[in-house]
């Protein structure tokens, strides 16, 4: 699983655009499963795409003209982790679905470390953050992949493998109009990227009873990507125990199941 939250782009003006980017999944939902896949808020299954802008775009007040209105940013799962969800796509779907409502929507928004002027904590609470969610299946190829300047590909075209993902919208100002917030601030204690991920890998893994393997945390990789030469070292240590480790119980079961097969073997052969 990774995180990641946009560049700061196309967002100084209305959320227009991005909402209307984000149907062009619908028709094919439609088709394929008998409905489009709708926003959804950590409050509310179902939230119509003019809601979703109203309310993204209601207060831009003391914002500057050339400032972000909102951010954006994808959840963005493996097969495995969707696979871990449920047996079937419906219960995967309604799983993912009640981890963001339920944990990663309350991350998100604790995550934030607000204070007044007198330098007292200013609580930020989901009910207060104006936060939308859509879920996509696909990935499309763009003029910027070098597929499609190869002419490999072409623009749209849906991309293969594994691409399941959810996107999110958020205001930069709170509900209640008193906080002005943003998840790409430089303020790492105003908001802890790191902090975030970390704690929304640790919810899913609870949630869909994940066994996760060391090189598929978020602290392998980033220690992968930013550590010293020791640090590395010593990462790629712990993940060769922890494969060892997850191997010995895999080892005793197929030792075990050899066992049983060389019994009925035996019984079969006593029988005849």
């Amino acid at each position: 699983m990774y995180v990641k939250f946009d560049e700061k782009g196309s967002n100084a003006g209305g959320s227009g655009a991005f909402v209307a980017y984000l149907g062009k999944e619908d028709e094919l939902n439609q088709q394929r499963e008998g409905k489009a896949e709708e926003w959804f808020s950590h409050d509310r299954d179902e939230c119509h795409p003019v809601e979703v802008r109203a309310s993204i775009d209601s207060d831009h007040q003391g914002i500057g003209k050339d400032e972000g209105k909102f951010n954006t940013g994808s959840i963005n799962l493996t097969e495995q982790e969707w696979n871990a969800l449920g047996s079937t796509e419906q219960e995967r779907h309604a799983n993912l679905k009640a981890w963001i409502q339920e944990d990663y929507s309350q991350e998100f928004a604790g995550n934030f470390d607000k204070k007044d002027r007198a330098g007292n904590a200013i609580p930020i609470e989901p009910e207060n953050v104006k936060m939308y969610y859509k879920i996509e299946h696909d990935r499309y190829y763009t003029g910027h992949d070098e597929e499609v300047k190869q002419g490999e590909k072409k623009q749209g075209e849906a991309k293969e493998n594994f691409n399941l993902h959810c996107h999110f919208i958020v205001a930069r100002k709170t509900e209640d109009g008193k906080s002005r917030i943003s998840p790409t601030t430089n303020n790492r204690k105003e908001f802890d990227r790191n902090s975030l991920i970390e704690k929304a890998e640790k919810s899913f893994d609870q949630r869909a009873g994940y066994d996760r393997p060391l090189q598929e945390s978020y602290e392998y990789h980033k220690t992968m990507k930013n550590g010293t030469g020791e640090e590395k070292a010593e990462m790629i240590e712990r993940a060769v125990a922890a494969d060892l480790h997850r191997e010995q119980p895999r080892e005793q079961e197929r030792e075990q199941e050899k066992e049983k097969v060389q019994e009925r073997q035996q019984n079969q052969g006593m029988s005849m």
